[in-house]
């Protein structure tokens, strides 16, 4: 049976930093005096904002807790910028009221979406037993919508398809002749075949990671891939010029088909490249993964060459169906595997004891455990309660580990 709590910390959390924008109090705000003299405050400097209602109600559940468990109240704030900077500062400050109270357990109260984003990373730190959330006179759903489309656009991987590809369409179209802007078209549908099957975002994340060295083997690969990407659009642009084609989807068939012809080739000498990389910097564990890309480019190479000899009219609509079940059936099967293998990898790694970080720097605790037939870590923070993290979400190990 698991212990009652009896210290309890009622938290809330200002993420945007209101309080010290429109009232000069700097954060964190504990005790209950203090977190009702700073709404009030809040309140007659912004009567419509609804970190005041949040403040209101902490010291509300404050009073009601209060009287069967020893209690304190605080309110954290974060930065006006968000982000890493916000996240930061708020677990400083948790860390700085946990110092002062030890609580053994939390209950956090929000004023909505906003705030609530910063719960994942608060349970890395205390044990969260309750979240009460303020529901002012608004759209909640409203509310909702607004943070998620924001997150989105400043997502990369969104911010890409956005903003990256349309302009780029519109650059392309303004530079090009038509017959530019058809083959542009060509590959736009190529990128979404590609983003359908889930590749999109590891040809990304690899291609970030390339660093050129001198001293690494992977420079040859890379001088002798750029070369080849090169024939690969002169080839396709060369055997789409010499002819005439009755309807575009022929012309861009054409395209693929002699464009593939060298492509496919010049990516797997990248990834060759990135392959010994690994192997001389010791990150054994990545290797399932360039595995899986690997095989990803050569299925896709074939998926695309059977649609291809398809809408040229080589070969029936069946044949193409079937390769295209056989080929996603075969992908499938290869990342389920790949996966496995790099839990079978990192489980055999020494990893107890290694202090865990977020990709934004910040420490969550450190790892006490490896349930490998789960495939999970198991990580303690500095306030002693402990949580599983899947495996897969390690992006690097060395003397720390990295989640992503």
């Amino acid at each position: 049976m698991a212990k009652q709590p009896k210290r309890i910390l009622v938290l809330n959390v200002d993420i945007d930093d209101d309080v010290y924008e429109k009232t000069k109090v700097k954060g964190p705000v504990i005790g209950r005096k203090q977190n009702i003299e700073v709404a009030s405050k809040l309140a007659v400097a912004d009567p419509e904002d609804t970190d005041s209602n949040a403040i209101f109600e902490a010291v509300k559940t404050y009073d009601q807790l209060s009287k069967d468990y020893d209690v304190e109240v605080a309110t954290l704030t974060g930065d006006k910028n968000l982000g890493f900077k916000a996240n930061q500062k708020i677990l400083n400050q948790l860390e700085a009221v946990q110092k002062s109270f030890h609580p053994e357990a939390c209950v956090y109260v929000s004023d909505g979406e906003s705030d609530e984003r910063i719960l994942p990373l608060l349970k890395t730190r205390i044990d969260i037993i309750d979240v009460k959330t303020v529901i002012v006179k608004q759209s909640k759903e409203l509310e909702k919508t607004y943070f998620t489309i924001i997150d989105k656009l400043k997502d990369p991987h969104f911010a890409r398809i956005i903003f990256g590809i349309p302009g780029f369409i519109l650059l392309v179209y303004a530079l090009a002749e038509v017959i530019a802007l058809r083959i542009l078209l060509g590959l736009f549908g190529l990128y979404l075949i590609i983003k359908a099957f889930g590749v999109e975002e590891k040809l990304f994340s690899g291609f970030s990671e390339f660093k050129f060295s001198l001293n690494k083997v992977s420079l040859i690969f890379y001088f002798v891939s750029f070369p080849l990407i090169i024939i690969s659009l002169w080839l396709g642009v060369s055997a789409i010029s010499v002819q005439s084609f009755s309807n575009i989807a022929t012309e861009i068939a054409v395209f693929v088909k002699n464009f593939l012809l060298l492509f496919p080739i010049a990516i797997l000498f990248i990834i060759a490249g990135k392959v010994f990389d690994l192997i001389q910097d010791k990150k054994h564990y990545l290797l399932p993964e360039y595995l899986t890309l690997t095989s990803a480019i050569l299925l896709f190479w074939l998926l695309f060459n059977y649609a291809a000899d398809w809408v040229i009219g080589t070969i029936a609509f069946a044949d193409f169906l079937i390769a295209s079940l056989l080929i996603t059936t075969v992908m499938l099967l290869i990342m389920f595997l790949s996966r496995d293998f790099k839990t079978s990898i990192i489980g055999r790694m020494p990893l107890d004891g290694k202090s865990v970080y977020t990709e934004f720097g910040a420490e969550i605790g450190k790892i006490v455990g490896v349930n490998k037939k789960k495939q999970l870590i198991i990580i303690q923070n500095s306030s002693g309660v402990k949580f599983d993290v899947s495996i897969n979400r390690i992006s690097s190990i060395s003397d720390k580990v990295t989640l992503n």
